[in-house]
């Protein structure tokens, strides 16, 4: 006659299962700067090796949300939405990441306007240090008592 399992055979069951799961979210995954950095040794430009690596998430979340539609437990569902937040996550670093990087275009443009506005200072600044000196000396020859005689 065969015994029935034991609970403890059940407890080392998923004891193994959790140790192997624990190995799996172990591993490191590689950071927004990292994959592009990748993709520009490939020989992409800055904005071209961004777009592939959203392209990239963009593809595994559709990956992930196609696999969780065949999935019937629960355990799969939250394993797969938390899929999906991390992925989600790395999106928006990277988004925002290109979102708050000024273009060639908009430096150069930078650039030429705040050269302009040296250019400027410089060449307004005698004119407006004249007018100070010749307004201090009015006050002072104003409030002179030497010379109110």
């Amino acid at each position: 006659m065969k015994q029935p399992a034991t609970p403890n055979a059940a407890e080392e069951t998923s004891a193994e299962q959790n140790q192997t799961g624990a190995k799996q979210k172990s591993k490191k995954f590689p950071t927004a700067t990292e994959l592009i950095s990748h993709y520009q040794k490939r020989g992409l430009e800055p904005a071209e090796a961004s777009v592939r690596v959203i392209e990239d998430l963009q593809n595994a979340l559709v990956r992930v949300i196609s696999s969780s539609k065949n999935a019937s437990s629960k355990d799969k569902l939250l394993t797969d939405a938390r899929k999906i937040d991390a992925i989600n996550g790395r999106l928006a670093v990277v988004d925002a990441k290109l979102e708050t990087k000024p273009g060639y275009a908009e430096t150069f443009v930078l650039g030429l306007a705040s050269g302009a506005a040296l250019n400027g200072i410089n060449a307004v600044w005698p004119h407006v240090a004249s007018g100070i000196g010749q307004v201090w000396s009015a006050v002072k020859s104003g409030t002179d008592p030497s010379s109110a005689s």
